[in-house]
């Protein structure tokens, strides 16, 4: 019984190899489902950005800088002398809508994801506060890499990634005269050691907890305050801010 046993096992283990490499894969993509999609959306914009004339444009990956003792992570930086490009990826699918002052936006009617314009124009904060200019030379713009249909109310530059090239192009109005300075004084700023950076997730984390703590009370759409009220059929939370916002909570 032994030997049959530890046959079974050897046939499992080691003749059905690329089973277990397979089924490893697939925990590991659904534990870093997000993570993924994340890094495949921002490799797909690098690519795009690489088409983009040198001698005009001067881009930056994945940068991450220290401002106020706040770690910023700023997926793309494009310097030119018709602005600075500053790109927030998302990788979103289905159907999204929402406004620039929603503090979420509503995802397939039913799940909400945090606006990314608000992330961006941190980001925009920071890099005007290094480099001493006016947050107006600056341009905000989120590129949506997934298959999802846009439902946003905005003056920002809401794209998806095929219109990122064209959109960064239509800009033709000189602003900068030293856009290659600029670019070599974030590069040399740009925070690249391994253990920064993964410090910089885990001090996000928190503090994204501790935002969703203090605002449990708080509508997630507008920053309203959530009242009990009483329906036809039972009890819910509702925005105070209703009728012009509409979310409600069991």
């Amino acid at each position: 019984m032994k030997d049959i046993i530890n046959s079974l096992i050897d046939s499992l283990f080691i003749k059905n190899y690329l089973f277990w490499i397979i089924l490893i894969l697939g925990l590991i993509s659904c534990f870093f489902y997000k993570e993924i999609l994340g890094f495949i959306g921002e490799k797909r914009v690098k690519r795009i950005l690489k088409k983009l004339p040198r001698k005009e444009y001067y881009v930056l990956n994945n940068v991450l800088l220290k401002n106020n003792n706040i770690t910023h992570q700023i997926d793309h930086i494009i310097f030119s002398k018709y602005g600075i490009f500053v790109i927030e990826t998302k990788q979103y699918n289905g159907y999204i809508k929402g406004n620039e002052y929603d503090k979420k936006w509503i995802s397939n009617n039913k799940y909400y994801i945090n606006n990314p314009i608000h992330q961006n124009y941190g980001h925009i904060k920071c890099l005007s506060e290094i480099l001493r200019m006016s947050k107006d030379r600056f341009i905000s713009i989120i590129c949506i890499s997934g298959s999802s249909s846009l439902n946003i109310k905005t003056n920002t530059q809401v794209i998806r990634s095929n219109e990122l090239l064209n959109t960064i192009l239509s800009y033709n109005k000189s602003y900068i005269y030293n856009p290659k300075e600029l670019y070599e004084k974030i590069k040399n700023l740009n925070i690249t050691d391994i253990n920064s950076r993964n410090k910089h997730v885990i001090n996000t984390r928190k503090r994204v907890k501790q935002i969703e703590k203090r605002n449990i009370n708080k509508c997630p759409l507008c920053g309203g305050d959530l009242i009990l009220r009483k329906g036809k059929y039972s009890k819910f939370y509702g925005c105070s801010n209703y009728p012009k916002c509409r979310y409600t909570k069991k």
